[in-house]
């Protein structure tokens, strides 16, 4: 009856290390993918009118500084120039009785990227681009960190 063997974990730290570094370089490709796809959607995409399909608020108040204030999910909808349908998402925030002018049938300006159409973005608006350069560069901050780390 002695005391168990120890495993030896020395040979699974590189794979796990391995493992984790590939996670957080490919979530740093994502977010920069993101934060720069965005905007190049919203600036450089064909244009098109939608129609908001689904409103929903999600979760309860958000707990801020401002009162009352909520998350919105906004499902909408749009024709190709080939006559196909397709839907998008997006997420406003808003207070009890928003998203204001974002109620279910009401028209918004879409664009979409032509060669992958399910790329799109419903009424962007340029204060958003903060949120998107913030996205890129913490991508890059991982994927930078990463590969200093090799």
């Amino acid at each position: 009856m002695g005391a168990p063997a120890k495993r030896d974990t020395r040979r699974r730290k590189p794979a796990f290390r391995r493992a984790a570094r590939a996670l957080l370089s490919a979530l740093g490709i994502l977010l920069m993918i993101w934060g720069i796809g965005v905007p190049l959607v919203a600036l450089t995409g064909a244009e098109t009118e939608g129609r908001i399909t689904h409103v929903r608020r999600q979760l309860g108040d958000r707990n801020e500084v401002i009162p009352n204030r909520y998350a919105f999910a906004i499902t909408y909808e749009f024709r190709l120039p080939d006559g196909a349908l397709r839907t998008g998402t997006s997420q406003r925030i808003g207070d009890f009785f928003s998203p204001g002018r974002l109620g279910v049938g009401s028209p918004v300006t879409v664009r979409y990227a032509p060669f992958a159409p399910s790329l799109s973005v419903m009424d962007w608006r340029l204060g958003s681009l903060i949120e998107n350069i913030l996205a890129a560069l913490a991508g890059a901050a991982l994927l930078w960190l990463q590969l200093k780390r090799q």
